[in-house]
């Protein structure tokens, strides 16, 4: 196997060598190129937004005028970065061809239905129903309003953040991580700067910032990432390398969890917010049951190859 920080591509040893200190390096040391770019602008980015935000510098009305959340604008701040390194990384190393590998994969939408099913009602079906056996009670509800309220912020989250996401930290990092780790390994090793490229956020939620309150924060976001990063890499085997199904299956996980998704618009009482979890990691296991010759490095290999193809057939 080779490192993560190279690539595998047959794309990458037909064109020309990179010209340029960064280009070759970036292809080289596409992670770390990856995370130093990534997160060092993204977080450049955030800073000066807070600085506006907190009154040190114009521009603290820009969110409101734009009518998003301060800390919703953190983390389009800190994406743009990330996708962009995510697209300069794949350049560097596969040319051309690298990057409309990638773009094949992430809107690799030719997937059997019953994964789109799966993905679309599997988390929040089975977090309603733990939650009720906890001890949660169902509330009337206007089903067609709650429907289609919770369908037009999934897709807003879906086309607007977490389908570029997925494509930087699914299609990129853990994708080549699997390179040298099993999917696992790999999954847990990008809960790592997943987790740090969140912490932004927390200078935007109208409490005060400690380093003990940065502190739990990552914890908190590691232990998540911990949880679904293995579930976006099953389900990336599951759909045959679709990003735009892990893309989506990322946008239910935050519908489901919400305050203002779905669980919460059907149920009564706490028992959503430990089901939900628990909701992860049963999805997850059952996946991998049903996939469990998916998970395995050979497949992986044939994955990558089927990646440099312009058509993958239905999964």
């Amino acid at each position: 196997m080779t490192s993560p920080n190279t690539t595998t591509s047959t794309a990458a040893g037909s064109f020309a060598s990179p010209h340029g200190p960064l280009r070759r390096l970036a292809a080289r040391r596409p992670l770390t190129v990856f995370l130093t770019l990534g997160l060092g602008v993204g977080y450049g980015s955030a800073a000066v937004w807070g600085l506006a935000y907190h009154g040190v510098i114009p521009g603290g009305g820009l969110a409101a005028a734009v009518h998003i959340a301060p800390d919703e604008l953190a983390g389009a701040l800190t994406l743009l970065p990330l996708i962009s390194a995510a697209v300069y990384v794949t350049w560097a190393a596969g040319g051309r061809e690298g990057i409309l590998a990638l773009f094949r994969r992430a809107f690799r939408w030719r997937v059997h239905a019953a994964w789109w099913l799966v993905v679309l009602l599997g988390l929040p079906t089975l977090t309603v129903g733990l939650a009720v056996l906890a001890g949660d009670h169902l509330q009337p509800v206007d089903a067609t309003s709650v429907i289609v309220d919770q369908l037009i912020l999934l897709a807003v989250n879906f086309v607007l953040i977490n389908l570029w996401e997925e494509t930087a930290w699914t299609g990129v990092v853990q994708t080549r991580l699997e390179e040298r780790h099993n999917w696992a390994v790999a999954a847990a090793l990008t809960a790592i700067p997943f987790a740090a490229a969140h912490l932004p956020l927390q200078f935007f939620l109208g409490q005060s910032v400690t380093l003990g309150s940065l502190a739990a924060a990552f914890g908190l976001y590691l232990v998540l990432g911990l949880l679904v990063r293995p579930m976006f890499a099953v389900y990336r085997r599951a759909t045959g390398d679709s990003l735009l199904l892990v893309g989506l299956l990322h946008s239910v996980v935050n519908r489901t969890a919400n305050d203002n998704g779905v669980t919460a618009a059907l149920l009564t009482g706490e028992a959503r917010q430990l089901t939900v979890l628990v909701a992860v990691i049963i999805l997850t296991a059952v996946t991998m049951i049903v996939v469990r010759a998916r998970l395995t490095r050979s497949y992986g290999a044939q994955l990558a190859g089927a990646a440099q193809r312009p058509e993958s057939p239905e999964t």
